[in-house]
């Protein structure tokens, strides 16, 4: 296990896709899948906002060149396991309902555009928020790139960038709702990019702040007081998860929440030697929770499927459910080893200007 890995981080990325999962086990737990795809998209943010930056400042002259050396080393992280379950995905239609994706649907998917500025009920349900991820990993070296022949400083010019993103986002949430076509604005893409960019913010101002040792624990207050006002408003004051899904307030407020708690929790060690096996048992779960995002939807309900006998009473449904899960994380398991993990290695070096 990588050294360089954060133990605190690991944690959080655990709970995330295990929010996820409960969400998509049972139907009453459907509000807590929010709350693990917004922690993803601030650990995301903050973890990539540390490699935008310190490429950024370190560079004499930041360049095209760099982009796309930033754009290659991404998506041979995410795209290869995405497509492979698109593919994956159209084999499971065609399986259930005897008839192929419409070619539209396809080509929508394959360029991540198919919630581009609108919600579609799209075949692969998940993909929503890889849209949101691939986008931002698109746009913003671009829009730095383009904003640093402004010839401003360099923390300036990144703070311009991050405004950018944070208000368009907000604009175009409020333009979508006065339209009345915000329906689910959680999943548009250009709705919310800023779910990201709040991470990357985090990163940025501890990276200029490293020396502070108290800027991170007011940050852990501050985020964990506004969580738990989002948690209090979500689940003791009856809001309806339509509201929570489209709502202007709560999908800026969460992952800032969750975006300022990171710099504190990045730090959290283990040093429970007795529990070592809870440990390494975190730490694969988070290894493994790319591929078990990708995968636990056609999976479990390949599993349902062939079970379909067994699940007409509530012992036969759970039986159900818990094989699709411990299927879910063991094909993800076999999945990083042996396909995630060897094309990742394969992304080029990071390129120093």
């Amino acid at each position: 296990m990588s050294s360089s890995r954060s133990f605190g981080l690991d944690i959080l990325r655990t709970l995330a896709i295990g929010f996820v999962l409960l969400a998509h086990f049972a139907k009453v737990f459907d509000t807590i899948g929010f709350w693990g795809v917004e922690l993803f998209f601030a650990l995301s943010g903050f973890l990539i906002g540390k490699i935008l930056w310190e490429n950024y400042n370190s560079s004499k002259i930041y360049n095209i060149n760099l982009v796309i050396n930033f754009w290659k080393r991404r998506w041979w992280r995410t795209v290869p396991n995405y497509y492979l379950f698109l593919v994956v995905m159209v084999i499971f239609q065609w399986y259930l309902n005897n008839k192929l994706t419409e070619i539209t649907t396809i080509i929508k998917s394959i360029f991540f555009i198919q919630n581009f500025i609108g919600r579609e009920e799209e075949f692969y349900s998940v993909s929503w928020s890889l849209c949101i991820e691939e986008w931002f990993y698109l746009l913003f070296p671009l829009l730095l790139l383009l904003l640093s022949y402004l010839n401003f400083s360099k923390k300036m010019t990144f703070i311009a960038t991050l405004f950018f993103f944070i208000l368009s986002s907000i604009f175009i949430r409020y333009y979508l709702i006065e339209q009345h076509v915000g329906h689910s604005l959680r999943g548009i893409t250009l709705a919310r990019i800023d779910a990201i960019v709040y991470g990357v913010a985090a990163a940025f101002f501890i990276q200029i702040k490293k020396h502070s040792k108290t800027l991170p624990k007011y940050m852990l207050l501050l985020g964990c007081v506004v969580l738990f006002y989002c948690v209090k408003q979500v689940h003791f004051s009856k809001i309806q998860y339509e509201q929570i899904r489209s709502g202007q307030l709560f999908l800026m407020l969460t992952p800032i929440a969750f975006a300022l708690i990171m710099p504190e929790i990045e730090k959290i060690n283990f040093t429970f030697k007795h529990l070592n096996w809870l440990k390494i048992s975190i730490q694969k779960m988070s290894l493994w929770s790319y591929s078990i995002y990708l995968s636990h939807i056609p999976i479990m309900f390949f599993i349902y499927h062939i079970t379909s006998g067994i699940r007409i009473n509530e012992i036969g449904n759970l039986i159900s459910k818990l094989l699709g899960l411990l299927v879910t994380v063991v094909i993800s398991a076999i999945l990083f080893r042996y396909f995630e993990k060897p094309l990742t290695n394969k992304r080029p070096s990071e390129l120093k200007s």
